[in-house]
């Protein structure tokens, strides 16, 4: 039996209010930060994927931490994802 592995929802996360993170290769990419043709930028900084790269999003969050804001940060992408992509399954 095949599995197939569900594609990473896009959501708000480089400062807009509309889905403008994309998952790709477990790292993010910034949607507007692209050339004329609509190809995107490798982004400068390698950020986690918190929904298929979720550990090492954790670890450059802190998100363990209670006191951290890596941990809000996460629980509003959840809320968001969760309320905008409802199919989506999200894996603890």
């Amino acid at each position: 039996m095949v599995t197939k592995k569900q594609q990473c929802p896009e959501f708000p996360c480089f400062g807009a209010n509309y889905p403008d993170a994309r998952c790709i290769d477990g790292y993010l990419y910034d949607l507007d930060d692209c050339d004329e043709n609509g190809n995107l930028y490798e982004p400068a900084d390698k950020i986690p994927c918190p929904f298929c790269n979720k550990e090492e999003f954790f670890e450059m969050f802190d998100c363990e931490n209670d006191d951290s804001m890596g941990k809000e940060v996460y629980e509003s992408i959840v809320e968001w994802v969760r309320k905008n992509h409802p199919d989506y399954i999200i894996e603890d």
